[in-house]
C-alpha cells in the first residue's frame, strides 16, 4: 500500500472516531491547561497568559474554517514540570527555539539555533511525555491542518501533503527556513507580528503549508532521480527515531527492528547515504546534544548523561572527553 493510500485510511478512521471540533481542541487546550491558562476572546484570536512558581506564558491561537490550528506561546519555566502533549492525525509547520525543538518529532540538526529553527512533520496519535526544566525558554509559532483540508488542493498537491503526512518529521534549514520563520512569526504578536482577522490568518497559514509541500516535492523528485529515495526515507526515520529516544542506550539491533528492517542493511544504507557509520551518528547526536545542555546550564552532569541514555556518569565522561577533548564538567565555566 503507497503511503497516500495509508494516510487516506488513516484519515477515514480518524472521521468516524470524533468530530472535527474534539481533534482541533486535542491541538490545542491540553498543552494550555496543564499550565493553568484561560483562553478569551481577542477578535478572531484566542489569548492567554499566566505567571507563577511553575511558568510564565503567554498564548495565541487561531481556530480556522474548522480545520486548521495556529498556535504561539512564549513560555519561561520556572520549575522543573511533567509535561504530556497528545498528536492528531495532520500536517504540521513550526518555527521553535532550541529547547523546544529538541522536544520535537524530527532529526535534530548538529546545533540548533536559539530561535527559528523550523520543522515539518506529520501529526500521529501518540502521546509524548517529557520533562520541561527551569530555565528552558519554548517559543513556537506552529499551523497544524487536519487532513479534511487537503481535499481542496489539486490532485498533485493533495497526494504529496498526504505522503508528507506519513515522512518522518524533518528539520528545515537555509533559505528555506527563513522563508517559513517569517512567515509563521508575522502571524503572531508574541514575535513581532501582530492579531490577525481569521481570513488572513488562514492564508498565511497555508502559505506556510503550500510552501512546505511544494519543498517536499522538490525533495522527493531529486531523490527519485538519482534512485535513493526508499534509502533516504530509512535514514531520516533513523534520524527522527535516535532523536526521539535520545536518553535511551539504544542499540543498532533495536533501532533496525522498530524501523522494520535488518541491521546489516539499516547500517549499509545510512553509511551509504550520509558518509558516517550509524553508530557514530549516535554517539556524535548524543554528544551534541549533551553539549547543548550543559552550555545551557542548570542540570548537572548526571542528569545530562541521563538525559542521553548514559547511566553511568564515567562512561559519559570517556564519551564526552573523547568526542570534545575536554571533560563535561568544563563546559559552561
Amino acid at each position: 500500500m503507497c503511503c497516500a493510500c495509508r494516510s487516506l485510511v488513516r484519515i477515514r478512521k480518524a472521521e468516524g472516531g470524533g468530530a472535527v471540533t474534539d481533534r482541533l481542541d486535542e491541538l490545542y487546550r491540553p498543552q494550555i491547561e496543564q499550565f493553568g491558562i484561560t483562553l478569551e476572546e481577542a477578535g478572531d484570536a484566542l489569548t492567554g497568559a499566566v505567571s507563577d512558581e511553575r511558568a510564565r506564558a503567554r498564548v495565541v491561537v487561531y481556530r480556522l474554517k474548522g480545520l486548521c490550528v495556529v498556535t504561539s506561546h512564549r513560555i519561561e519555566v520556572r520549575s522543573d514540570m511533567a509535561f504530556h502533549e497528545r498528536s492528531v492525525l495532520g500536517l504540521c509547520v513550526c518555527t521553535l527555539s532550541a529547547d523546544s525543538l529538541s522536544l520535537c518529532p524530527v532529526a535534530q540538526p548538529n546545533r540548533a539555533q536559539r530561535a527559528g529553527n523550523v520543522a515539518v512533520f506529520g501529526h500521529v496519535d501518540d502521546p509524548q511525555r517529557c520533562v520541561l526544566r527551569a530555565g528552558d525558554v519554548h517559543d513556537a509559532v506552529s499551523v497544524t491542518f487536519l487532513p479534511e483540508w487537503f481535499s481542496r488542493l489539486e490532485a498533485r498537491e493533495q497526494r504529496s501533503a498526504l505522503e508528507l503526512i506519513d515522512e518522518p518529521g524533518s528539520a528545515c534549514e537555509a533559505e528555506l527556513a527563513c522563508v517559513l520563520d517569517r512567515c509563521l512569526r508575522s502571524m503572531t504578536p508574541l514575535f513581532g507580528g501582530r492579531l490577525l482577522d481569521g481570513a488572513s490568518a488562514l492564508r498565511g497559514a497555508e502559505t506556510a503549508v503550500r510552501t512546505a509541500i511544494a519543498w517536499f516535492e522538490e525533495r522527493s523528485r531529486a531523490e527519485r532521480a538519482a534512485g535513493t529515495r526508499e534509502q533516504a526515507r530509512l535514514v531520516r526515520a533513523a534520524e527522527r527515531l535516535v532523536a526521539m529516544r535520545m536518553d535511551e542506550m539504544l542499540t543498532l539491533d533495536e533501532l533496525a527492528r522498530a524501523l522494520l528492517t535488518s541491521r546489516t542493511r539499516l547500517c549499509a544504507v545510512f553509511r551509504q547515504e550520509t558518509g558516517e557509520s550509524l553508530g557514530a551518528y549516535i554517539r556524535r547526536s548524543k554528544m551534541e546534544r549533551a553539549r547543548q545542555l550543559l552550555e545551557r546550564g542548570g542540570l548537572s552532569v548526571s542528569e545530562v548523561a541521563r538525559g542521553v541514555g548514559y547511566p553511568r556518569v564515567s562512561s559519559f565522561t570517556v564519551a564526552f572527553e573523547r568526542a570534545f577533548g575536554m571533560p563535561p564538567s568544563a563546559i559552561g565555566k
